[in-house]
């Protein structure tokens, strides 16, 4: 057995090669300590509120530790307020530097066996971080927690949940996630998410450079199944606040749009293959390039047939020989006859079935998911 020099991630040799192994996780206490993450910038709108979400949870064994990324506005007159009301709250300053820097300052202070992480413009629902301590105590093998998030707009005004049809990822995905193109569907963005200390001090610090400075969360989706089970809380226990000021705030799915999530989707892949990379040249060979997965295959389609690209039929016929191949597709008629409808129409469909409306909030309802 071959252990690797990074925080028990295992690496175990068989005849077919070296495979991965989930890291191993030291048993939870009664009332493990929960450090909550917050990095923020600018956000003086919200970050009271943010705040305020973490004072008022059933679980009381926290810590909150906001980094405060550079901000220019009255964001640390704010939460220098509640410094004074709570000691359980710290504040590190430092200039700005992005997103990822900012987590890694707050997670580099952090104390916590279990640590939560938290948008400065978001809230947890008052059982978040009691339920996430719970489902760690009860799947004592897994150390990357997630579950539903409540989608809500500048306002406050509840639009609906995500995922909101589709299952949330669980279980031990290791080598099959090479196989996968490094894609794992379904995974909520960042106050969705929660780590096992042992989790994240494999998988920190965050990026700093562009563009997976801004997007944290996303490099945590992608690296956490390669180290541990994932478990998940089928309800929501967050809102995730949508506006123009943040990275998914746009009101519509456009090519540019798409254009922008593929070249993340390929940076994301790239970080993937370095951190394998640097525990085992054979073992980040067997990552399949991400252009394998499904995921890129319907980003490339959709951006074609927004964009009017020559390619779009050569990707939907890419695309639907995958998508058929997949026991739970929805919607499959459509896709196959997507190719056919003008692109206004597209346009209109595509964006009716991604973004959050009136009706998918009645639906969340109706499937109590609310």
């Amino acid at each position: 057995m071959l252990l690797s020099e990074s925080a028990n991630l295992m690496m175990v040799g068989d005849k077919q090669g070296i495979t991965l192994e989930p890291v191993r996780l030291a048993p939870l206490g009664e009332t493990p300590l929960v450090s909550v993450l917050v990095a923020n910038y600018n956000y003086e709108k919200y970050i009271g509120h943010t705040i305020e979400s973490v004072l008022g949870q059933t679980y009381s064994n926290w810590e909150l530790i906001i980094c405060d990324d550079g901000s220019r506005d009255r964001s640390v007159e704010i939460i220098e307020r509640y410094l004074h009301a709570d000691r359980r709250i710290r504040l590190l300053r430092k200039e700005n530097g992005g997103h990822g820097s900012g987590l890694n300052a707050a997670y580099a202070a952090s104390r916590g066996s279990i640590l939560c992480l938290l948008d400065s413009d978001d809230v947890f629902l008052a059982h978040k971080i009691e339920r996430v301590v719970d489902c760690c105590r009860r799947e004592a093998d897994a150390g990357f927690v997630v579950h539903r998030v409540i989608r809500v707009n500048q306002n406050g005004r509840r639009q609906g949940v995500w995922p909101m049809s589709d299952a949330l990822p669980e279980g031990w995905y290791g080598a099959a996630l090479l196989e996968m193109g490094g894609v794992l569907a379904n995974l909520p963005p960042t106050s969705g998410i929660s780590l096992r200390r042992e989790v994240a001090d494999v998988l920190f610090p965050m990026p700093v450079a562009k563009p997976l400075v801004g997007c944290p969360d996303q490099v945590i989706m992608r690296l956490a199944p390669l180290v541990t089970p994932l478990a998940k809380l089928d309800g929501p226990l967050s809102e995730y606040r949508l506006h123009r000021t943040n990275s998914y705030g746009s009101p519509r799915i456009t090519a540019e749009f798409l254009s922008r999530e593929i070249s993340v989707c390929r940076s994301l892949w790239q970080a993937q293959h370095e951190f394998l990379e640097r525990r085992s040249a054979s073992l980040a060979a067997r990552l399949k390039p991400v252009e394998s997965s499904f995921f890129l295959e319907y980003l490339g389609y959709l951006e074609a047939r927004l964009s009017g690209h020559p390619s779009a039929r050569a990707r939907h016929a890419g695309m639907m020989e995958r998508l058929r191949k997949q026991p739970e597709a929805r919607f499959v008629k459509f896709w196959e006859w997507s190719i056919h409808l003008p692109v206004f129409a597209f346009d209109f469909a595509v964006n009716l079935m991604s973004r959050q409306s009136a009706l998918k909030q009645v639906l969340a309802r109706l499937k109590g998911l609310l």
